[in-house]
């Protein structure tokens, strides 16, 4: 019995603290930047994410926080600097987004990761600062149009789609050609939540689409 009770009041403090913490997740979305590190109240709690890294959700404490951008490995080449305000239960995902000259971060909050069994939630960003408002395509199913109104620069869809095997065509909006990326070989499943994140230039040839399970790690956010 006393056991019982030493493992209720350890469950009860650990659900507890995760109701006063917040999930936070970082993309590098800028294609001229070097890879960088992220610091959160001084703290460097992602270290040398390069191009195209997106990290899984971690906990951070609920509250104001000082958000610091560097160059890896060199502290004092700030790219971004300032407050972020983080309620808890909410998961954010923190972008750094446009060009090097501009970079700043550009937030987007969800209040939940997907628990249908019979749906897969898939959250498309659009992140290429030249790239056009598109339309992702189900080549499976005739080229089926999923975005009703497509998708601009900075923002974010969400589907909610059985459970299947993606193959699909990122197009400019109201159009079928030219296909700008095909994504494939993604087999989503119920009860889960994916990402699919289009970054990089067309100017630069670096547009591409970068595909995630969304996952929450318990302390991925901690001091590196």
């Amino acid at each position: 019995m006393t056991a019982l009770i030493a493992a209720a009041l350890t469950l009860s403090v650990s659900a507890s603290a995760q109701m006063t913490d917040a999930y936070v997740r970082v993309v590098h979305a800028v294609a001229d930047a070097p890879a960088v590190d992220v610091y959160v109240d001084g703290t460097k709690t992602v270290s040398n994410a390069p191009f195209k890294a997106v990290t899984p959700y971690g906990n951070v404490p609920a509250g104001s926080h000082t958000v610091k951008i560097t160059a890896a490995g060199d502290a004092n080449t700030v790219v971004f600097d300032g407050k972020v305000d983080l309620t808890a239960g909410t998961y954010y995902t923190v972008a750094a987004v446009g060009y090097l000259a501009n970079l700043k971060p550009k937030i987007f909050t969800a209040t939940s990761l997907n628990t249908d069994p019979g749906k897969a939630q898939v959250n498309v960003y659009h992140l290429s600062p030249d790239g056009p408002r598109v339309q992702a395509l189900a080549v499976d199913m005739n080229n089926t149009a999923l975005l009703p109104k497509g998708l601009a620069y900075g923002n974010m869809g969400t589907l909610n789609v059985a459970p299947m095997a993606v193959n699909l065509n990122i197009v400019p909006f109201g159009a079928t050609q030219p296909v700008v990326k095909n994504v494939t070989g993604l087999s989503i499943a119920g009860g889960k939540t994916y990402s699919l994140f289009a970054l990089g230039t067309l100017a630069g040839k670096s547009f591409d689409v970068v595909a995630t399970e969304d996952k929450l790690e318990m302390g991925s956010m901690g001091g590196k």
